[in-house]
């Protein structure tokens, strides 16, 4: 394929995908995303980027992971402005710090701090010994009224790994006056990694770039260029659409295609350099189910673990993946796991003939940093993915034969946030004959860890009474299959079926009989096993529906054939 009519300046090249994702409308519509890294010696990486304190990588406890700085560099560089009412009068100034190995601080252009181990900056620094961070350091910082100044004022500070090898580093600083935090723990600050900033930085204030979006230049052109396949025609121009990567400082780009045609097949290349660097093709879904669908869904991803069942996703042809959440195991703050997460799913989810499979992706704990009830908490998910109404909740409806519908169980929403809309979803779809939901916690789980009683209590009696055919959990690390439940009971002609719980490719957990014993997991459970696997399913237009449990070098160690859930409530059970 080619295509004619751009230009782009040549530089080192690195990017992570495509991988192409369902949402609104799979018949005419698709998302194509990938992430471009920018080398740490690029022209492009010139520029100062956005984090929250600390920095680091390597010990689990920072917010801004350095995923590069590992045999890469060996310096990164802070600096943040503070205002000041007044100036103090006797307050004491303190900067505290926890660092491995070593840092030199300047306020307002002025040495104020610095670790005993180190003589001389920059790449002229001396490092004598390592040093932990496994405690905050104090070093009180004399004279601050004549340091200070009324209005804006400047901190610096350039840290300092002892060797490019290390197996962690980190740089997290607090700055205090009396009692008040003037930059408190995880503030933002502007940081530069990769390289050395100019000499006189120290006394220059952040340049505006650091708190803006990434520089528009060529370096970061590409050209994105797709039509039918085998096809004569043509290539057309699908509009790039560029963003930052959370706050990584590399872009993500994304091209989102409209007016397709249904079950129809495509290719597409990516352009940069002149030059095509990548190519592929896929298929949308058909508008009407004629021919039976297949499949594949799981959870619990991660990466180097994922790879066997990747590529046995792929092997089975599937026409999309659905993935309930902890896909890239980055926990909100490692970017480079979402880059080897996007690597292994363009290189393995595609089918045996080369077709690039999308994604379908809920949200999981391991997409959120730490458990905060809020988008900020998963700032890598929100930015990746392209989500109907930008909620980690939303429904993909494919014609009218088939609809999921994705929630959030606990992570970004609240799960009782979530069921007046779900019901509303429930509503309009219950004449759909294959109608699946899916989500990360399970509400039936194995009893390895507790089962949500918030989602048995709000969400259940839903599925109950619209007849959903089948909930895809995860989680567990474990694989069940339950009983047809109704009221938590089984009832094989109006219950609802669960299939999990959440081991793609994430460390299996083993089930004992004192977890299925306190959940009472035997009286739901009809199958559980401690197994990586993929769940393949079959729809068919008269609405059986078929699956399978398959696991890597293994095969099929479970299945189960189903026509269909009708809806509780036409039976009059509430």
């Amino acid at each position: 394929m080619t295509f004619a009519g751009f230009t782009s300046s040549a530089r080192e090249l690195t990017f992570h995908g495509p991988m192409l994702q369902w949402h609104e409308d799979p018949t005419s519509r698709i998302t194509i995303t990938w992430v471009e890294e920018i080398a740490p010696d690029s022209k492009a990486s010139a520029f100062w980027r956005r984090g929250e304190a600390g920095f680091g990588y390597g010990d689990g406890d920072d917010r801004t992971i350095l995923s590069g700085m590992q045999k890469h560099y060996s310096r990164v560089y802070l600096a943040k402005s503070f205002d000041l009412d007044e100036l103090p009068s006797r307050s004491s100034l303190e900067l505290r710090m926890r660092y491995d190995d070593a840092f030199v601080a300047w306020i307002n252009g002025v040495e104020v701090a610095r670790s005993a181990n180190l003589t001389g900056q920059h790449n002229l620094a001396i490092i004598r010994d390592s040093h932990e961070a496994d405690q905050w350091e104090s070093f009180q910082i004399p004279a601050a009224q004549d340091l200070l100044r009324e209005g804006s004022n400047l901190i610096h500070i350039e840290g300092h790994n002892s060797r490019s090898r290390s197996s962690d580093f980190s740089l997290h600083p607090v700055l205090k006056l009396g009692e008040k935090a003037l930059i408190p723990e995880k503030s933002e600050w502007a940081f530069l990694a990769g390289m050395d900033p100019e000499r006189d930085w120290i006394t220059q204030a952040p340049p505006v770039s650091i708190y803006g979006n990434l520089p528009q230049a060529d370096e970061s052109d590409w050209v994105f260029g797709y039509r039918v396949r085998d096809s004569d025609l043509q290539l057309q121009s699908g509009k790039v659409e560029e963003d930052e990567f959370a706050k990584t400082g590399n872009p993500i780009f994304k091209v989102t295609l409209d007016s397709l045609l249904p079950d129809t097949s495509y290719e597409f290349s990516l352009f940069a350099d002149n030059r095509e660097v990548h190519a592929g093709w896929f298929l949308t879904a058909p508008a009407v189910l004629k021919n039976p669908m297949r499949f594949v869904a799981g959870g619990d991803m991660g990466t180097k673990d994922a790879i066997s069942a990747c590529r046995l996703a792929g092997e089975e042809d599937p026409q999309f993946a659905l993935v309930g959440g902890d896909l890239a195991y980055a926990n909100g703050i490692d970017a480079g796991k979402w880059y080897d997460w996007l690597d292994n799913w363009s290189q393995y989810l595609v089918s045996p003939g080369g077709r690039a499979i999308p994604i379908v992706a809920g949200i999981g704990n391991h997409e959120m940093r730490r458990l905060r009830s809020s988008k900020k908490g998963a700032p890598f998910y929100f930015s990746l993915f392209d989500l109907p109404r930008g909620d980690s909740n939303f429904t993909v409806d494919i014609g009218n034969y088939l609809s999921i519908t994705l929630l959030d169980s606990n992570h970004a929403q609240k799960v009782e946030d979530q069921t007046r809309w779900l019901e509303r979803q429930l509503v309009k779809r219950q004449e759909i004959p294959h109608l699946f939901a899916a989500y990360h916690r399970p509400a039936w789980g194995t009893g390895v860890k507790e089962n949500i009683k918030e989602i048995q209590e709000e969400w259940c009696p839903l599925f109950e009474r619209f007849g959903v055919d089948c909930v895809f959990e995860n989680d567990h690390h474990t694989y069940k299959r339950s009983h047809k439940l109704l009221n938590g009971r089984r009832d094989d002609r109006r219950g609802v079926l669960y299939l999990g719980d959440g081991a793609w490719g994430a460390e299996t957990r083993p089930i004992l009989d004192r977890h299925l014993d306190r959940e009472g997991a035997r009286n739901y459970l009809a199958k559980w096993d401690s197994r990586h696997h993929i769940i393949v399913v079959t729809i068919s237009p008269d609405g059986r529906k078929h699956y399978q449990a398959k696991s890597p070098g293994e095969g099929v160690f479970d299945e189960y054939s189903d026509v269909g859930t009708p809806p509780a409530v036409a039976t009059g059970v509430n």
